[in-house]
C-alpha cells in the first residue's frame, strides 16, 4: 500500500532527468517555486481582464531570440511561428499519439508581455519552444487582441448614474406612457 500513495504523491517534477529538473526548478523559480502542475484550479483565472499583454513581437522575441538553457544560443524556433496555423485551425494536439490525454503547457509571462518561460509537458517541451506552447501564447495574443478591442459600448455605462431608480414591474395594460404635466415652480 504504501507504494501506491507515494507514486500518488509523484508530480510531474519528480518524473524529470536531474538536468531537467534543474532547469524546471530555474523557471519556477521565477514564481516563487510555485509549480504549475501542482496549483490549485483556484489559483488559475479565466478572467481575461488580468491577463498580460502578449503581442505577437512578443511570442516572436520569445520563440526566436531567448537563449535557450541548453544550448545557451538563441532558440531560433521558426517551426514554433508555424503553431499560429495550428491554433487557427483548433489542431493542437499531441503530435503522433491523439488518443492520449491532453498536454499542459504552460508560460510566466510579465504584465507588459515580455514572456519569461514557458514549459510543456510534451517530449519536445522541455527545449521550450514546442509547437504546443507557440499555439497557446498565440491564442493569449487572440484573447488579448479581443479583449484590448472592446468598445465603450462593449461595457456597461459605468460613468452614467442610473437615471431611474426602483422601477416596479407591472403588465403593459397597467402602465400609464402618458406625460407628467410639469411642476410649476
Amino acid at each position: 500500500m504504501a507504494g501506491k500513495s507515494e507514486k500518488l504523491q509523484q508530480t510531474y517534477r519528480d518524473t524529470l532527468d536531474v538536468t531537467s529538473k534543474q532547469r524546471y526548478d530555474d523557471k519556477i523559480g521565477l514564481i516563487e517555486k510555485q509549480d504549475p502542475y501542482t496549483l490549485e484550479k483556484h489559483r488559475w483565472t479565466q478572467d481575461v481582464d488580468k491577463w498580460a499583454s502578449v503581442t505577437y513581437p512578443d511570442i516572436v522575441n520569445y520563440l526566436l531570440f531567448s537563449t535557450s538553457a541548453y544550448t545557451m544560443d538563441e532558440l531560433k524556433s521558426y517551426k514554433g511561428l508555424e503553431a499560429y496555423n495550428q491554433f487557427v485551425s483548433g489542431w493542437v494536439m499531441h503530435s503522433q499519439r491523439l488518443s492520449e490525454t491532453p498536454l499542459t503547457p504552460w508560460a510566466i509571462i510579465q504584465k507588459d508581455g515580455k514572456i519569461l518561460a514557458c514549459h510543456c509537458n510534451c517530449m519536445a517541451g522541455l527545449g521550450e519552444a514546442c509547437t504546443h506552447l507557440a499555439a497557446m501564447l498565440f491564442s493569449i495574443e487572440a484573447t488579448v487582441k479581443v479583449r484590448e478591442a472592446r468598445t465603450v459600448t462593449d461595457s456597461k455605462a459605468y460613468w452614467l448614474p442610473a437615471s431611474v431608480k426602483g422601477v416596479v414591474y407591472a403588465k403593459i395594460e397597467d402602465i400609464d406612457f402618458s406625460k407628467k404635466p410639469k411642476k410649476e415652480t
